[in-house]
């Protein structure tokens, strides 16, 4: 196989999308330019259209009815492919699978139908991208294509983008659907909602059944060619283990989480995260705003790659995007050798489940990539969990739900629960195990109260764990925004907002009835619930009527402890709304009394990232500045904070941007280092 993916780290695509001459000619191409735009952007890897969303082909096709761009009057892809392997560059043939625009408009039947027979297509606010179903005529023509590519180019990867399977009403598809479920594929959006656990099944099965026939195709063709789809990471388990390596673009706020999610869930699969997102070719933004944006996904664990359109109509080349690229990938030069051998430090897991994924969707997106673009209610927690812990300061990973195992929650201090809304029995009984021996859990509203069949629960899974009943699920307010406000029990004492006011919850909260666990936030209703005829002022009416439902709980287990909030806390965080989430936060954190390894201590956790991984002999910690991203590139040194370690530390270095040895004071066995001011980013090495 080939094992470049094993190794490039700097990867960039060329992205076009070309329709047919005369709206764009590419009458100028030069591989000349090219190569020296390789050169100036400092790529170890490239990724190269073979076809694209269009359907227009950039080599001599010979699958029937195929079309090439007609603007290209010799073998591109040959050319270019033979150009990177003089220059060992890794060579990603790319090929898009669901958006074909030339094949849905020659063949109409192959494309992806509505319930009511019309055609789906991506309504962008500029691209109208149209489907074709795989279950059609389609997948074999993009069989053999897919065949001659890697038989006459022998690329090093093959990526399939648009890869997911979305909902199509063609004959086919409706007979495969009624033959598995018995039943018919439901039509409105209510029966779609009502049965979408079945329906995502099948649209992922019938993923998995055309990945497999396109790996096993490829590979007795060329063994070696290694594959991978684009946004693997949002792929169940076992559709990403098909995959040789993992493809993800950024859809978790921003490069900094979606690397971490796709590092986590991509373990020992040599995650690449792409595009990065600084690159705006013809209104650029900053190098610094490059550097900061790849930075960020190198420095979370993650291969780095970017996307842009820098291929004129003419096929000439905007030479200053290779200028600004090579001037980030020069600096990330400079920090792989402490890229490598290392892993992270294991403080907080936030528990990631493929199965909660498909639960309380409020809206079925035919569409297979808008539903991954498009967040569900339990990734949207999984975020606000990770921005809790990065503005924290505290080591944090993802845990996916199949990876776990007593063994591996030992080796947290805490585990998060986001909106984990389907907990197996199993699962639940772990995770009391771990708690009992003397493990930490935040867990949220609606973790462990639905089925994988996406049908409530009469209780609660991890009811015993959280010391309380689920009585009911309150969504009176939702027209509120503000469903409730908090306050603490006349015994219970907290900071900043709660020790001053009644900060608010969100759309919904759950009454629950405490079984062993103990009282301390409760609810406040607000004054009124808004409808046509009642409401106060312009905003979510204030408090009214103070409750003794809690909002807040905890609960003892053995050794350890368990946090419940009887609100959607972690999505709350994600939405960057609400002032006290990470206040709150804080105060849980003090309260569950746990002593990372390593972390950081800073006056302004907004303004800079904190990536900590180990090895045997030493921490690496990578901090990155936010400024470019919040000022448009204009940035001034601020303070790395210090950093805290529960263990005696040997000695620390600065090893980026500048060789520096730093002071290490040590006292009653605990290590405190201050670090010093930084401009863009630095990376600090202490040995053990």
């Amino acid at each position: 196989m080939s094992n470049k993916y094993q190794t490039s780290k700097r990867c960039y695509l060329i992205d076009h999308h070309s329709p047919q001459p005369p709206i764009v000619p590419l009458d100028n191409l030069n591989i000349e330019e090219y190569e020296n735009f390789f050169d100036v952007a400092q790529i170890d890897s490239l990724m190269l259209y073979c076809k694209d969303h269009w359907g227009v082909c950039y080599y001599d096709t010979q699958t029937k009815d195929a079309v090439k761009h007609e603007g290209i009057k010799t073998d591109w892809v040959k050319k270019i492919s033979t150009l990177l392997k003089k220059k060992d560059i890794e060579f990603i043939a790319y090929y898009c699978i669901e958006y074909d625009e030339g094949a849905a408009r020659r063949f109409p039947e192959w494309r992806v139908r509505k319930a009511d027979g019309s055609f789906l297509i991506r309504d962008d606010i500029y691209a109208k991208w149209s489907l074709c179903c795989y279950q059609t005529g389609y997948r074999k023509y993009c069989l053999e294509q897919l065949s001659e590519i890697v038989r006459n180019y022998t690329p090093d990867a093959l990526f399939m983008d648009i890869f997911g399977a979305s909902l199509c009403y063609c004959d086919t598809c409706k007979t495969k659907f009624k033959s598995q479920f018995g039943y018919d594929l439901p039509l409105d959006d209510d029966n779609i909602l009502t049965h979408k656990s079945d329906i995502i099944a099948f649209l992922d099965g019938n993923t998995e059944e055309f990945l497999k026939q396109i790996k096993s195709t490829l590979k007795a063709i060329d063994p070696s060619i290694a594959l991978t789809i684009n946004f693997s990471c949002h792929y169940p388990k076992y559709i990403r283990d098909i995959l040789d390596y993992q493809f993800s673009e950024p859809l978790m706020k921003d490069n900094w989480f979606s690397a971490a999610y796709a590092r986590d869930t991509a373990l020992h699969q040599y995650p690449i995260l792409a595009p990065g997102e600084a690159s705006q070719v013809y209104n650029y933004d900053s190098t610094n705003q490059y550097i900061c944006d790849l930075s960020s996904i190198a420095a979370q664990g993650c291969r780095v790659g970017m996307y842009s359109g820098s291929q004129h109509i003419d096929g000439t080349l905007d030479f200053e995007e290779a200028r600004r690229l090579g001037a980030a990938y020069g600096e990330l030069k400079k920090i792989e050798p402490y890229l490598t051998n290392r892993t992270p430090v294991k403080c907080v897991g936030i528990l990631q489940s493929d199965i909660s994924k498909a639960v309380n969707l409020h809206y079925f997106n035919p569409d297979a990539i808008l539903r991954m673009k498009l967040h569900n209610p339990h990734s949207n927690a999984v975020l606000g969990a990770m921005e809790l812990c990065e503005n924290a300061k505290l080591p944090w990973n993802i845990i996916p739900e199949l990876e776990v195992s007593l063994e591996l929650l030992k080796q947290y201090e805490l585990i998060l629960l986001p909106e984990v809304f389907v907990i197996s029995e199993e699962l639940a009984a772990i995770i009391k195990q771990y708690i009992i021996g003397g493990g930490k859990v935040i867990a949220s509203s609606q973790s462990g109260l639905w089925n994988a069949d996406s049908t409530q629960r009469d209780h609660s899974t991890i009811a015993e764990i959280i010391g309380a009943d689920i009585k009911s699920i309150h969504k009176e307010y939702i027209q509120n925004n503000w469903s409730a406000y908090l306050t603490p029990y006349e015994t219970e004492t907290f900071e900043g907002l709660l020790n001053c006011t009644t900060p608010p919850v969100s759309e919904y909260f759950l009454e629950v009835i405490p079984t062993t666990a103990k009282k301390l936030l409760k609810f406040i209703l607000p004054c009124v619930p808004c409808s046509s005829k009642e409401w106060v002022n312009w905003w979510s009416p204030p408090p009214g009527k103070v409750t003794e439902m809690p909002a807040l709980i905890s609960n003892t287990l053995g050794n350890g402890t368990v946090y419940y909030t009887a609100f959607d806390f972690f999505t709350m965080a994600a939405s960057e709304t609400y002032r006290y989430t990470d206040d709150l936060f804080r105060q849980l954190i003090a309260k569950c009394n746990i002593t990372p390894s390593i972390c950081n201590i800073t006056q302004t956790p907004l303004m800079l990232r904190t990536a900590f991984f180990e090895n045997d002999k030493e921490y690496i910690i990578h901090q990155i500045s936010m400024l470019p991203k919040q000022f448009k590139g204009q940035v001034f040194p601020i303070s790395g904070g210090a950093l805290e370690c529960s263990l005696p530390i040997k000695s620390a270095e600065i090893v980026y941007p500048e060789q520096q040895s730093l002071k290490v004071i040590t006292k009653d066995g605990k290590s405190t280092i201050n670090l010093p001011d930084f401009t863009l980013q630095q990376v600090i090495i202490c040995k053990k």
